[in-house]
């Protein structure tokens, strides 16, 4: 399963949904033989706006806006240090592409290509004066590999609105959200018979701090586990299409906390003159995210086939590392980053990410007396056994 954005946050479905098992796996676990498990449903690799997966995920305390909002709730109200009028608006499209051979959860298990899948998000952020208030969705579909014993198609939906509000002259950011997210999982026979469902919700909370002058932030933000209803399901969930259903699905909490340093011409956190800042300047982000335990978790994947396999016994914790710079002011961003991604499994151990994207402007135009900037991002993110692509378009911030 593949979340959104972040931690619950930006949809921990997602994680579910990126799963297919390879033909020739080679690891193989005891049998399911009655319903005393839990699947564990959490997220560890980056997933969100290619800004997000370039940096690593290492973002809570650099974004501004839409580009935060799979992260921390708090920058909804977080505006860039320019000429801004009372109320402003951004728009934003994400897609993500599945590589092929990969393995999303550090389980062991590579993945085959999916066949049939859609990723992606759209959002809708407004702010006035010290306010934001964000709205955004996302859909995901994948399938887990017939061949490999599963035959299982997974479906996600999650929607996510938050405000935030700006204190003491917006040097403090702080926002409240709730997600709502519904899982379908159902076979890939003739039938297409639905095992289980499961609809819930999550409330998560953020703040970053920006002393006026200064050319550091500081942030932290975090989710309670998913408040779900019983899974639901319409069959016998002791042979269920040849399942048998796991009691309860859960999304664990998760926690993050993070600083950034910006090196350029002027003070991060001062406002210039002008629509947009344009200038070179490069910026460091570290971070250190956490994921809570899971009671009696197992394996989506294992459970695919069948199979139990230890998940998320214990905290998991990952430290991050991003770059940003803008190497031509106003047309052109880079951005790399690294992180080690905690295991939950315990036949794993924990691996190393290499991120990277770029920002390009590529047209402009004038809306209501302010310069509006056209950009098209793109970011990868590839450790062992797994890959991933996101492009966005979007506003220039």
């Amino acid at each position: 399963m593949k979340p959104w954005s972040g931690r619950l946050r930006a949809g921990v479905f997602l994680v579910v949904m990126v799963m297919s098992l390879k033909a020739n796996a080679q690891l193989t676990f005891p049998p399911i033989t009655n319903r005393n498990f839990n699947i564990d449903l959490f997220e560890q690799p980056a997933l969100g706006s290619p800004r997000l997966i370039a940096m690593s995920g290492a973002i809570d305390a650099v974004a501004e806006g839409a580009a935060g909002l799979y992260t921390n709730p708090a920058s909804a109200a977080v505006r860039p240090e320019t000429k801004i009028d009372k109320f402003a608006w951004n728009v934003y499209f994400n897609s993500y592409v599945a590589g092929s051979g990969q393995d999303s959860n550090d389980n062991g298990q590579l993945v085959t290509s999916v066949h049939r899948s859609l990723l992606g998000a759209v959002g809708l952020l407004l702010q006035y004066g010290a306010w934001g208030l964000s709205l955004d969705g996302g859909y995901t579909a994948h399938e887990i590999a017939a061949q490999a014993g599963g035959g299982l198609g997974v479906r996600s939906l999650i929607a996510h609105v938050g405000v935030a509000h700006t204190y003491f002259d917006q040097a403090l950011a702080a926002g409240v959200g709730a997600r709502i997210g519904g899982l379908n999982v159902y076979t890939l026979d003739a039938s297409s018979q639905t095992l289980f469902t499961r609809l819930g919700v999550s409330p998560d909370a953020g703040v970053v701090w920006m002393p006026k002058g200064s050319d550091y932030r500081v942030a932290a933000s975090g989710g309670l586990p998913f408040n779900t209803a019983p899974i639901q399901f319409n069959c016998d969930p002791n042979n269920c299409a040849g399942y048998i259903l796991p009691t309860d699905a859960i999304v664990p909490w998760d926690a993050t906390v993070g600083g950034a340093w910006r090196f350029g011409p002027t003070p991060w956190n001062q406002r210039v003159a002008g629509d947009y800042r344009d200038e070179r300047q490069f910026t460091v982000a570290l971070e250190m995210s956490m994921i809570g335990a899971v009671d009696n978790g197992y394996g989506m994947e294992a459970f695919a086939a069948k199979q139990l396999q230890v998940s998320g016994r214990h905290i998991s914790i990952t430290p991050r590392l991003g770059l940003e710079t803008e190497v031509i002011a106003g047309w052109l961003r880079l951005r790399a980053g690294s992180y080690r991604e905690a295991s939950r499994f315990p036949e794993t151990s924990a691996r190393f990410h290499g991120t990277a994207g770029a920002e390009v402007r590529i047209f402009s135009f004038r809306l209501a007396g302010h310069e509006r900037r056209v950009a098209i991002s793109a970011a990868s993110d590839v450790a062992a056994r797994y890959k991933n692509l996101a492009v966005s378009v979007g506003f220039w911030n």
